[in-house]
């Protein structure tokens, strides 16, 4: 393929790309065929675009980036690429952050004139948190990469924003969200004078550090009760009107081992489950789920709001324990194992963490009380 220039007027020019001769489909004869892009610029500005149109055409690229809104394109994307490969709630996630907050900042530019400014301002401007900022971020990375490999755009701008949004895992906080070994004794004690299912749940949540999806996803035939083992093998998406479950967060099923004082409290909560489906009678909807409704819906999958800020907070309230938040349920378990000195890749498994540096970066406050036991036994060992 060659090029030329034609000149406009004044550091106006017409780039014409000569892209060979093709077959009229109606006529039949040879046409030839050009590409004309209009630039303005000097001559040797011209004359380099020129040469950059060349080279993008002779590697595959993209020569004309396309005029379709970026509210467009986002939706075509949620459709073709995060529906049928994403889980449900993912799914459901990326199409309310998108109408939400996406479209109304950045859809209104075309996706081949957006640029990396375009995002830093709507970053800045935004009053939402980093972390927050930090999904929306990857959500365009990944709509844009997408554009980019069908040819729509020629470079994903997501990937040129200078100082990109979100929050590294702060120690002093998520400190703050753990608690000391009397508190959590305190809030199981107001959990078991709750009743078998509160005793049995949320020691379960602080034995395991299980995510809350994962808790009310858990059915009877996940647990052995002769081995005492508990296997994760899925996460409640989605509880109404019929409940929708998904794989764990890493796609991948975790056993995890449990102490006798928890199986106590599980088989206690499987039998007063017998006693409220037989009190319910059809009403019961049998999930075979090891924690669900004990009152009309009889059966549903527990509701994640009414776990983690009404049963909860009343439950902390009767503790007289620091209020926590539920996930703090889960650095608690693991703080409380790493200062007990278990193995960092033990509670790495238990957690359900794709890698052991996560659980290292995560909880690194618990380290040096670690590292003081550490000194303390070889101290011990090799005597004075």
């Amino acid at each position: 393929m060659r090029g030329h220039l034609v000149k406009r007027y004044k550091e106006s020019w017409s780039i014409v790309l000569d892209l060979g001769r093709q077959r009229d489909p109606q006529t039949g004869l040879l046409k030839r065929v050009q590409k004309w892009f209009s630039f303005r610029g000097t001559k040797k500005e011209a004359e380099e675009h020129l040469s950059d149109l060349l080279h993008r055409y002779h590697q595959g690229g993209v020569l004309e980036p396309s005029k379709m809104l970026l509210s467009d394109w986002l939706d075509r994307w949620l459709d073709t690429a995060v529906k049928p490969g994403k889980a449900l709630r993912t799914y459901e996630t990326y199409k309310s952050l998108i109408e939400k907050h996406l479209k109304p900042g950045l859809g209104h530019y075309p996706i081949g004139e957006l640029r990396p400014d375009h995002l830093e301002e709507y970053y800045h401007n935004s009053t939402l948190e980093p972390k927050t900022l930090e999904n929306h971020h990857n959500v365009l990375s990944g709509a844009l990469g997408v554009a980019v490999r069908h040819k729509l755009i020629r470079d994903n701008v997501a990937s040129l924003v200078m100082n990109k949004p979100g929050a590294q895992d702060n120690p002093e906080e998520i400190q703050a969200q753990c608690w000391e070994v009397y508190e959590a004794k305190a809030f199981l004690k107001a959990a078991q004078e709750a009743g078998p299912q509160p005793a049995a749940f949320y020691r379960l949540a602080l034995e395991s550090g299980a995510r809350k999806g994962e808790l009310c996803g858990f059915k009877w035939p996940d647990l052995d009760m002769d081995e005492g083992k508990l296997t994760v093998m899925r996460q409640l998406i989605k509880r109404w009107p019929v409940p929708i479950f998904g794989a764990p967060k890493n796609k991948k099923p975790r056993t995890i081992d449990l102490s006798a004082e928890t199986m106590c409290l599980l088989r206690k909560q499987k039998a007063y489950q017998a006693e409220v489906k037989l009190l319910a009678g059809n009403s019961y909807q049998d999930h075979g789920l090891i924690f669900a409704y004990d009152q009309p819906p009889f059966g549903m999958p527990l509701s994640a709001n009414n776990i983690g800020q009404r049963e909860f907070s009343k439950l902390i309230k009767a503790a007289k324990v620091r209020p926590i938040t539920f996930h703090g349920m889960r650095h608690t378990a693991a703080t409380l194992m790493l200062r007990e000195g278990i193995p960092i890749k033990v509670v790495s498994e238990r957690l359900g963490h794709k890698k052991v540096t996560i659980t290292l970066d995560i909880y690194a406050h618990a380290l040096p009380s670690m590292q003081r036991d550490a000194a303390a036994k070889l101290g011990a060992l090799f005597g004075a």
